[in-house]
C-alpha cells in the first residue's frame, strides 16, 4: 500500500491483546514503521517485564527503550518524541503508533489540553490529603472539598470518581485554575493524516489465560533477576518503572514477603485488572465513527482484516486530518 503523505495507522488493545505481532504482520503489508505508544517501553531498564517487543522481524521500531529510569515523561512528552521522530524518518510514510497506554493514542486522535503537567511534590501531596480525606470521611467528603476549592467542577465529575476528583484538585493546586476551564482551551495537536483507531477485540477468559502464560514466561525468561538488578541499581530511587505491573509483586518476593506463587497471582490478578481499565478506555474514550474494532483471530488475520479496511475506506486511504 503506498502512501502519498506521512500516514499514522492506530492500533490499540488491553495488554496481552497481542498488538505487537500484529503490528509486525502489518507493517509487513503495507510497508511501514512501528512507533511505541506504551509508557512503559519507552524506558530502557525492565524490558521483559514491561513485555517490549525483542523480535524486529526486520521491522523499524521507534521509541522503544529511549529513556533512562529516573526521568519522567507526560502524554505531551511522548507526543512531542513522536513528531520528531516522524520528520527526522524518511524510509517511508506510514508509521503504526502501537501500544496500550490510551492517552497517548487518543493524543493523537485529538490532541491534548494545554494545562501544565503537575509537579512529582503537588501530585503526592495531593494523593496523601485526598486518601486520608476519604479514609477518615468518605468519598463524598472529598468532592465537597474539592467543590469548595474549585466549584466548576460540581456536576460534572460524579462523587465517587475519586481518581478524576484528585486529578480536578492537583491541577488547581498545581495553576490555580480549574481543571473544566483547561479543558475548554483548544487543543494542541499535530496535522499527520491519521487512520481510524484499530482495537484488538479480546474476550475476558482468552486474555486471562494469555496474561498468565505470559507472566509465566516473564519469570522463566529472568523477570525476578532483572527487577533485583534494577532494584540494586536505583537504590529505592522513585521511577515511573516501580509502578510497572508485576514489579511489586516480585520486589516483595525477593524481600522474603510472599512464596513467588503468591507474587505470581497477585501479579495475574492486577494485570487483569488493568486489562480491564484499558479495554474501558477503549470503549469510552472515543467517539463511534473513530474506532474499529478487529475480532480475535491469528495476527496475519487481524493484519488482513486492518489493511482491507484500509483499502474499502477509500482506494488512496481515506484519513481522519486533524
Amino acid at each position: 500500500m503506498f502512501f502519498d503523505n506521512k500516514t499514522i495507522i492506530l492500533l490499540g488493545g488491553a495488554t496481552a491483546s497481542g498488538k505487537s505481532a500484529v503490528a509486525v504482520e502489518l507493517a509487513t503489508a503495507i510497508d511501514a514503521e512501528i512507533v511505541n505508544a506504551d509508557s512503559v517501553q519507552l524506558y530502557k531498564d525492565l524490558p521483559i517485564l514491561t513485555a517490549a517487543p525483542t523480535e524486529n522481524h526486520n521491522i523499524p521500531h521507534h521509541l522503544y527503550g529511549v529513556l533512562d529510569w529516573g526521568q519522567s515523561t507526560s502524554a505531551a512528552d511522548w507526543l512531542n518524541m513522536f513528531d520528531q521522530n516522524l520528520e527526522r524518518t524518511n524510509s517511508t510514510n506510514a508509521f503504526i503508533a502501537t501500544g496500550g497506554t490510551g492517552l497517548y493514542l487518543s493524543s493523537l486522535l485529538y490532541g491534548l489540553s494545554p494545562m501544565p503537567e503537575t509537579s512529582d511534590s503537588v501530585r503526592q501531596y495531593v494523593q496523601q490529603q485526598g486518601r486520608a480525606l476519604i479514609s477518615s470521611s468518605g468519598t463524598v467528603a472529598l468532592y465537597e472539598c474539592i467543590v469548595k476549592k474549585d466549584p466548576y467542577i460540581k456536576g460534572r465529575i460524579h462523587p465517587n470518581h475519586t481518581q478524576r476528583l484528585l486529578r480536578a484538585w492537583e491541577v488547581f493546586e498545581q495553576t490555580g485554575r480549574s481543571i473544566v476551564l483547561w479543558q475548554k482551551e483548544p487543543r494542541l495537536k499535530n496535522n499527520y493524516p491519521k487512520s481510524q483507531l484499530f482495537v484488538l477485540d479480546v474476550d475476558r477468559e482468552t486474555l486471562g489465560k494469555r496474561i498468565e502464560v505470559r507472566f509465566a514466561e516473564m519469570l522463566k525468561n529472568g523477570a525476578i533477576e532483572e527487577v533485583k538488578a534494577f532494584i540494586e541499581k536505583t537504590k529505592g530511587a522513585p521511577s515511573t518503572l516501580n509502578k510497572a505491573i508485576g514489579f511489586t509483586e516480585i520486589k516483595h518476593y525477593i524481600e522474603g514477603k510472599i512464596a513467588i506463587e503468591d507474587a505470581t497471582s497477585y501479579a495475574v490478578m492486577a494485570t487483569r485488572q488493568y486489562a480491564k481499565r484499558q479495554q474501558t478506555w477503549f470503549r469510552t474514550q472515543y467517539a463511534a465513527n473513530d474506532v474499529f474494532v478487529i475480532p480475535n483471530a491469528s495476527p496475519g488475520e487481524q493484519a488482513s482484516m486492518i489493511v482491507r479496511h484500509l483499502y474499502s475506506v477509500n482506494s488512496e486511504m481515506c484519513v481522519n486530518a486533524q
